[in-house]
């Protein structure tokens, strides 16, 4: 009920499955959005009572619908914060868990970066190639886990000057270069990943609250 006050439901369902069909890097796989949303769900319930809305006929239905929007949606298509605002805003989110370092199966570096990089990395010019994908622009050799990691501490040799797609996570570029859009890697073990949706969730959610009531 909710989630048909901000989309069409025929809509939705083409959205949905056009955002599985497009990730061509297998990150968000239906097995992996179905554990983030059982996570954000086990949160959002906690923030958002079903209790309190029950005489507006708001059910824990609802509230699994508003994630599944919250997937795949941006804000700013309701005049909200985008992805990328929400991500940089909240930093603290992130654990450090290195997950994504360690997980990470190639790490981008747009042609306009590399020069900065190699400026204070200067030994990182045999580690990188040119990207597969994309010859225009590079990658780091065999990243996967990112040699760059401290095994001890999770912290990044590289850190002050990593590459975008690194400051950027858990926001990834899906798309060529240039037309490419973000993209959350939605993944169930990270705390950011998790915290973004959930705060997605809530906005949709109040939202809906707002228009039903209104």
């Amino acid at each position: 009920m909710l989630r048909d006050l901000l989309i069409d439901q025929e809509l939705f369902e083409i959205l949905r499955t056009r955002s599985l069909e497009s990730d061509d890097h297998g990150m968000n796989t239906t097995e992996e959005v179905e554990l983030l949303e059982k996570a954000v769900f086990n949160r959002l319930k906690k923030k958002r009572s079903v209790k309190k809305y029950r005489k507006l006929g708001v059910t824990k239905g609802d509230l699994k619908q508003i994630i599944q929007l919250a997937d795949i949606m941006g804000l700013d298509t309701l005049d909200g914060p985008s992805n990328y605002e929400l991500a940089m805003e909240y930093e603290e989110w992130c654990t450090v868990c290195g997950r994504c370092c360690r997980e990470s199966e190639s790490v981008f570096i747009h042609k306009d970066e590399l020069n900065l990089l190699l400026t204070f990395n200067s030994d990182l010019e045999k580690e990188i190639i040119r990207n597969k994908e994309f010859p225009q622009h590079f990658e780091i050799r065999d990243s996967h886990p990112c040699k760059f990691i401290d095994p001890d501490s999770n912290k990044c040799a590289i850190y002050t000057f990593r590459p975008q797609v690194c400051r950027n996570y858990p926001l990834t570029l899906i798309g060529s270069p240039g037309k490419a859009q973000n993209s959350i890697h939605l993944s169930s073990k990270c705390n950011y990943s998790v915290n973004l949706i959930l705060k997605k969730s809530i906005i949709l959610f109040d939202e809906a609250i707002r228009r039903l009531e209104g």
